[in-house]
Parts: structure tokens; sequence; C-alpha cells
């Protein structure tokens, strides 16, 4: 047996007024009988306006009881059959499903995007589904690749877990479907992003997989993986970092400091080579300071960056280099440099960015055409830089036109095996939905090797991309 419903107040005094209405219109000098027809016919239609509230209350707490049930996974007592027949009628509206951990207040969303690319090039490039650089050509080879491929999806993982302090916990994990190393052209799972972290408006602490603190910027390309690494764009390498981050808002934009302890090899970018590198036993040092001064906003600019942009940041560390065959004896390489950073939107549609960097035996953070030392241990010096403007012909089109170069020598002696590599590249991106991106670039690139082996070569990659 269920206990009555609780008639509601409101409901109780209209019908005490009603009541009330026609018990003094009984005791009053007496009605014609078009009088007592046209009140019974009022007395009729605010029963019906009675009865359809009742019916309202008992959906609305048929429903109640549903959500209750689901939430708390008790058993729900059947409804009423006119009760049922309105749920039907009308589905109740649930919230949207959440993946819920081993922790209560712990929510899970498991995302990413399904993109497939088609790579054609005029010559042989490493590696030939997101190049890097132009390989020297080979007497007698005929050049020019097509490969079609799937490694630049991704898996996403994002925890939101409870407030500590005013921090809000949460992590991330990410990865795409290329091995371990990304010159090896290889499938495989790369875990590029896996951290944990301490938020809130002023504050960010962070621990785990990380991109680099030193020249976060990159440029849009639809060759989001290799992003001009190499080609004047250092940073963008994941290292596993403790990192602390401040915000201050300031009446004009916000000021963003970072600072990083890393790991001072990176596992994603291995070049072949008869020597092993270590870390010294100490970490990497990064830091970056920016100031943006308003934000991105849609209403105002399709282009997705503040008004302007300028930062500058730094790393130094140090690794260990020895011969697995014991060619010679071990030997520890300093590591350092400074970069550059800037980026403006001017108007609707029109925006630019780009970095500028200058630094020592600094692969590690993909500067230097990935070169450390020279045959003689010498720290390979380099310098580049990147630009990009960009175009919005929609608010779900747009375009990008860059150019980067890198440039490596050493100071005295030997040179190191790779002089110089640039890249160019002109693209436009469509989004016919929320969740779709079709993209389609041409680029060009030119690397120049220590003695006659230089090559260049054109490529066109077209892209389609699907999220959920």
């Amino acid at each position: 047996m269920t206990a009555p419903r609780r008639i509601p107040p409101r409901v109780a005094l209209l019908t005490a007024v009603l009541t009330l209405g026609g018990y003094a219109a009984a005791h009053a000098a007496a009605p014609s009988a078009e009088e007592i027809a046209a009140l019974k016919a009022r007395l009729a239609a605010q029963q019906d306006v009675l009865e359809a509230q009742m019916r309202q209350l008992r959906e609305q707490q048929a429903r109640l009881d549903e959500l209750e049930r689901r939430l708390t996974d008790a058993p729900a007592a059947a409804p009423e059959p006119a009760v049922a027949a309105a749920a039907a009628a009308e589905p109740a509206a649930l919230p949207p499903p959440v993946v819920t951990g081993r922790y209560d207040g712990v929510g899970v969303v498991i995302g990413g995007s399904l993109r497939t690319t088609v790579n054609t090039t005029g010559a042989r490039m490493l590696p030939d589904a997101a190049p890097f650089l132009v390989l020297p050509s080979v007497p007698g080879v005929r050049e020019g690749t097509t490969k079609i491929d799937a490694r630049l999806s991704t898996l996403l993982i994002a925890i939101r877990g409870r407030e500590l302090r005013g921090l809000q916990l949460g992590g991330v994990i990410q990865a795409q479907l290329f091995d371990g190393d990304l010159l090896s052209g290889k499938y495989g799972v790369y875990p590029g992003i896996a951290y944990v972290e301490a938020a809130n408006e002023h504050w960010r602490l962070a621990a785990g997989l990380q991109p680099d603190v030193f020249s976060p910027k990159i440029p849009r390309m639809v060759d989001s993986m290799s992003g001009m690494a190499g080609s004047g764009n250092p940073g963008n390498s994941m290292k596993p970092q403790l990192r602390v981050e401040r915000f201050v808002t300031t009446g004009s934009g916000k000021l963003t400091l970072q600072a990083a302890l890393a790991d001072a090899q990176p596992s994603n970018i291995q070049p072949p080579s008869l020597a092993s590198t270590e870390n010294t036993g100490k970490p990497n040092y990064e830091a970056r300071i920016a100031f943006a001064r308003g934000a991105a906003d849609k209403t105002v600019s399709w282009a997705p960056y503040p008004e302007w942009e300028l930062g500058i940041s730094g790393a130094t560390g140090s690794f260990r280099t020895f011969s697995i065959a014991g060619a010679f004896p071990a030997y520890d390489t300093s590591l350092s440099g400074v970069a550059i950073e800037g980026a403006a939107r001017f108007g609707q549609r029109f925006a630019v960015q780009g970095e500028l960097y200058r630094g020592r035996a600094f692969a590690p953070y993909l500067a230097s055409i990935f070169q450390t030392v020279t045959a003689d241990r010498a720290p390979v010096r380099s310098e580049g830089g990147w630009g990009e403007v960009a175009w919005w012909w929609s608010p779900t089109a747009h375009s990008h036109l860059g150019y980067g170069r890198d440039r490596a020598w050493s100071s005295s002696g030997p040179q190191p095996g790779v002089r110089s590599n640039e890249t160019a590249f002109a693209n436009l991106f469509w989004d016919p939905s929320p969740m779709t991106t079709l993209g389609l670039e041409a680029t060009w690139r030119s690397t120049e090797y220590e003695g006659d082996l230089d090559n260049e070569g054109f490529a066109l990659m077209l892209s389609s991309e699907l999220r959920f």
C-alpha cells in the first residue's frame, strides 16, 4: 500500500474558494435557468482544470521517483496506467550518462577523434606519413611516396575529481596511434599526455607527461604531428614534469607565469645513432612568462587569438652521452635555449603568430634538427624560427600560410650532419559540423646536409577528422 498523495496547499485553497462560492450562490436570490446552466458549465471547466493539474502532479512525482531509482538503483513501484501512458508519450529528461570510477565524486569523460590522412610527396621524407625532413636522394631510386594513414587519430580520457582547498582535482590521458618513436613510421600507442592536476583561476599544479613549458606555440597545420619541429619550431615535445603555474588577471589582460622541473630526455623522437644518452641525475629547468591582452572572443573575431600576446621562455639542463660499442668514453653535455613568441589578431578575420629561438645542444626540445653533438663531441648550436598568417573566410572555413627554418652549426671542428631544414605550407580547413573537420595542405620542404646531399620536395596532404 502506498500512502495517499498529499493535496498541495494551492489546490486545497482553490477548492475551498469554489465551494464557498457555490454555497453563497445557493443562498442568494433564486437564479434563472440560464444562470444555473452557466454556473454548471463553469464548475465543470474548473473541475477539468483541477483534474489536469492533479494528473501533472502525479506525472511529475512519477518522473522524480524514476530519477531517484536510477541514481540509487532502488526498485521503483509500478506506475499507474495513466502515468505510464503519459510517460511513454513524453519521456522524462534524464541527465547525460557519466562514467564513474571507484570513488564517489569522480567523473570520467571518454572522447577522441578518428582521423585519416593521405600524404603524397615528390621526394622521400622522414617519416612518410608526418614528415619532419627530406631524405637525401639515392641514385637510381625513384623519388616520391603516397601514404594513407590513421595514426593521427586520438584517444582521450578526462577525469574530474573533487575540490581540495579551493583547487579542482583532475587529470588527462591522451594517446595517438603512433609508435613510441615518431620517426619509426609504425603503428602503436603513443602516450602524448598523461598528467594529474589541481587548479583554479589563479593557480595550477600538475605532475606527469605534458608538453614543454618552453616555447609552447605551434603553427596551425594539417600535419599537426610534425608541426615544423626541426624547422624552426622548438618545444612541443612531451616530457614528464613537475609544474607550477600562476595566473594574474589585470585590468587589461592576463599574465601567466610558469616553471617546471622536467625529465632530461624525451622519448618521442630518437634519431638512429650508435651512441646512447641518459640524464645526469639532474632535471631540466624550464620557465616562461607571457602576457595576453584581451581573451579570444568569437563575437569580436573568428580567429581564436587574444588581441595580442607576447612571451619569453628558457630551458637549461644536461645529459650524458656514451658509446654502446665503447668507441669513446662517456661525457656530459650542457643544453640551453631561449625563445620569444608572439601572436595578434586584426579585425574579424586576420591573425598572425610566430616564434624565434636560439639554443645549444637543443635536440631534446626538437630543435637543432634533432642533433646534440658533433663527431668530436662539440655541442651543436642552432637558431631558427617560424611565422604564420591566418585568414578566416567564414566562421567555419580558414586558411593558414607559414614558413619556418632551423639552422645548425658548430663553432669549431666538424660540422653537424644536417646543416639546415626549412618548411613552407599553405592550407585550408573546413568544419562542416562541430564534430567534423576537413583539411587540405600543400608543403615544401628542403634539407641541407654536410656534403653534397641536399634535397627538396613538395607534398600534398588531405585529412578528414570525426570527433567524438
